[in-house]
């Protein structure tokens, strides 16, 4: 499938980013790559990559008009989102957009928080849209995941319990998936979904199906490897969305608190009494094996097998991913990081994983044996 990596931003050819348009550069930026096309460029683009077309130019006269009808007659028979920022909220304006086929719009100076949520609602409409050119058993693994994933930490919120059943499901789709289509498709469908706790969940537990896999790991213990992977992080439902989704760095006081996600994770699953391979992955993945990782400062072999392979899972999907932060990094550079993470990873299970760091996994694996056989 095509992996959808950009969202294109259309202005006026030769003419200097107003304060306005920089914000709306400066928010699409924190979630997604960009590029920014004239609207002569955009005339007979392929944009096949596209997530969405932002278009920051005012359908306010004949020419300009003509050329974005151009733009979009290609772009919406392909069904790429379009997202107008108008210039004035004139019934002239509002009109031509709805008659262009815009997806939405809104007007400068834009609102910072309605522009960043219906950025993510299109993007991500755009994104799931796009699951169906994987294989059947990859979408149903990504949409069970999203529907699991988000079920799971709306009833978190609220104090209510949550289904085993759904998650094991979504894990046996997962491990299914990966067995038989591979990691690497699945991987780039949702690489650039917009909320980026479920990318990361749904991104590690691949990582540790694929891993599993390679390993010879079957059974529950396959699906209870998986699962970490899908629910590690659900102590983060308990952290404020303002910190999960800052558009920066965290400060050292930020850092307590975001460092906390493991121990509300504790609380979580202690109240339904979850099975223990799951809860050790889940709340020591941030162990280091020197003993400086939190929240227990676990050490050498208190450090259990399948924490350690949650960990690498988690370091990888981690500096690979772009944040609103930081740019995505290359498998190769963030494999040749981890190989420099001694006293911190198991260095046995890093080799082990390189051929999915590397994106050399053969797909039909056979699986064999346990997971103790993996320390």
């Amino acid at each position: 499938m095509t992996d959808l990596s950009f969202v294109y931003i259309i202005r006026h050819k030769d003419k200097a980013e107003t304060p306005d348009q920089e914000v709306v550069t400066e928010l699409t930026s924190r979630y997604h790559d960009i590029i920014e096309l004239s609207i002569e460029q955009a005339a007979g683009f392929d944009f096949s990559n596209a997530i969405m077309l932002i278009v920051d130019v005012p359908p306010d006269n004949y020419e300009t008009v003509t050329s974005l009808k151009k733009i979009l007659q290609v772009t919406n028979q392909k069904s790429i989102p379009s997202f107008f920022v108008l210039g004035s909220m004139t019934r002239k304006e509002t009109m031509q957009v709805q008659i262009l086929g815009a997806s939405d719009f809104l007007v400068h100076p834009v609102n910072h928080e309605n522009f960043i949520t219906k950025l993510g609602k299109l993007a991500n409409n755009s994104i799931e849209d796009s699951w169906k050119a994987l294989s059947k058993t990859q979408e149903a693994a990504l949409k069970a995941g999203l529907k699991v994933f988000e079920d799971l930490f709306a009833n978190v919120k609220e104090g209510q319990a949550f289904s085993n059943e759904d998650i094991r499901q979504c894990c046996d789709l997962t491990i299914k998936a990966t067995a038989g289509d591979g990691l690497s498709d699945m991987i780039s469908a949702i690489r650039t979904h917009h909320n980026y706790t479920y990318r990361h969940s749904m991104m590690v537990s691949g990582y540790l199906s694929a891993f599993g896999l390679l390993l010879g790991i079957k059974g529950n213990d396959m699906q209870n490897l998986v699962a970490c992977g899908l629910i590690h992080d659900i102590g983060k439902a308990y952290v404020s969305p303002d910190l999960l989704d800052k558009p920066g760095p965290l400060t050292d006081e930020e850092w307590v608190e975001m460092k906390k996600h493991p121990e509300y994770s504790r609380q979580i699953l202690e109240s339904i009494e979850c099975n223990e391979i799951i809860f050790e992955g889940c709340i020591h993945h941030h162990e280091k094996l020197d003993g400086t990782g939190y929240p227990d400062g676990l050490k050498g072999d208190e450090v259990s097998d399948i924490a350690r392979m949650v960990a690498i899972a988690d370091v990888f999907s981690g500096v690979t991913e772009k944040r609103s932060y930081k740019k995505s990094m290359s498998k190769e550079k963030a494999y040749d990081i981890m190989l420099s993470m001694q006293g911190h990873l198991d260095m046995d299970l890093v080799n082990a994983f390189k051929p999915i760091a590397l994106d050399i996994l053969p797909t039909g694996l056979n699986s064999g044996n346990k997971l103790k056989a993996v320390s």
